[in-house]
């Protein structure tokens, strides 16, 4: 069975240790993924597929972003909610592995988020209205 566990995207200094620390108190392995394994599946980054030797050399992305693996019932709330409860900011941009993010490389799955990210901001601005 594999560890549950998160992958963080461009945390840094303190803001990285606040999201690693919720993360290991849940009993998630956090893991910060390097710019140069933008181009491994997330499947590899996951440990469920063999990584190429492909590195990206790139700007990448500034946006924080989050994918949680192999959560158990209830931890995926557990962990968010202990954001809220901790005064940690969200990252906005989180997801769960899913068999069809798997295949995508972390570039991608950045490009789907901010689209979904942008369509649920757009909705958020017409209720506003």
């Amino acid at each position: 069975m594999n560890r549950a566990m998160v992958l963080c995207y461009n945390m840094e200094g303190e803001r990285a240790d606040l999201v690693r620390n919720l993360a290991l108190s849940a009993g998630i392995q956090p893991f910060s993924v390097p710019r140069e394994a933008y181009l491994q599946t997330i499947g590899a980054l996951c440990g469920l597929m063999e990584p190429t030797e492909e590195a990206y050399n790139g700007k990448g992305f500034p946006q924080e972003m989050m994918l949680m693996a192999f959560f158990e019932k209830g931890m995926l709330t557990r962990f968010l909610d202990s954001f809220r409860e901790k005064g940690v900011p969200s990252v906005p941009l989180k997801a769960m592995l899913t068999e069809n993010n798997s295949r995508w490389n972390s570039l991608e799955l950045h490009a789907e988020l901010m689209e979904e990210y942008a369509y649920f901001s757009s909705l958020q601005e017409k209720k506003k209205q």
